[in-house]
């Protein structure tokens, strides 16, 4: 066995459980008596979490007018909440990891990169039976006074509205003591909510044409506190649907 490859992962995993304990401290969210769901525990009822980093490729998103790219902030969150969740123990799947789209370039996808894009993120979430689905976007309105964190809902899936609901408030508990924002249904114009069969939400983390909340993206800090809002969210949404089960 390669002794650098087994120092290395120990050491990933001293790193993520000192980022977790720290990010812990700040936000209070754990009382003394209180601890993280187990993954055997999350296992009882949901085995697998897909994290949707929106986006990529030719398609970058919405934008700041610092330079921001959705595309690329997407992938960033869903990528340190990936390695959060793994370092609990939870199994994760990311539908992207590169800055590329889903398209299949052995077809004719010339006027459907989009709709093919979405196509395959579809069934990578329905792949995985017994599973949630966290799609991780950025917002952007015409209006730039708008700001704060949202979250849309599947219909299709009960359970949508109550991880929706957790991540919401966790968000105006512990980051956005001003976001007043209210979890909504998703309709037909959120293909992968619209068509999901098992709990998804799709998370707009803020509007980038709000240049004072898209200044907080290019804080790496700001980036992992809101990933471990999400996280927290995530763990407890498995820890009660695997007691209530």
């Amino acid at each position: 066995m390669n002794i650098g490859y087994v120092l290395r992962l120990v050491a990933f995993f001293i790193i993520s459980a000192l980022l977790c304990t720290a990010l812990c401290l700040f936000f209070g969210v754990f009382q003394p008596d209180t601890s993280l769901p187990s993954s055997s525990a999350a296992a009882l009822s949901y085995k697998t979490v897909i994290i949707d980093a929106g986006h990529g490729g030719e398609d970058g998103g919405a934008s700041s007018a610092s330079g921001l790219v959705e595309k690329d902030l997407n992938l960033e969150i869903s990528t340190i909440l990936c390695d959060m969740l793994r370092a609990a123990g939870v199994d994760v799947v990311m539908t992207r990891t590169d800055d590329r789209l889903l398209y299949d370039r052995n077809v004719d996808y010339h006027g459907r990169k989009k709709k093919l894009d979405l196509a395959a993120r579809l069934e990578v979430a329905k792949t995985y039976e017994e599973s949630i689905f966290i799609s991780i976007h950025m917002n952007s309105f015409s209006d730039p006074k708008y700001s704060g964190l949202q979250v849309w809902y599947s219909p299709n899936d009960p359970s949508s509205t109550v991880l929706a609901q957790m991540i919401q408030s966790n968000v105006k508990s512990k980051l956005q003591p001003n976001n007043n924002r209210k979890i909504k249904a998703a309709d037909s114009k959120i293909f992968l909510l619209d068509n999901a069969i098992s709990p998804s939400v799709l998370i707009e983390c803020g509007f980038l044409s709000n240049a004072e909340e898209a200044a907080k993206f290019e804080n790496t800090e700001y980036k992992r506190q809101l990933a471990f809002t999400i996280f927290v969210s995530i763990m407890s949404f498995l820890d009660k649907e695997a007691f209530s089960s």
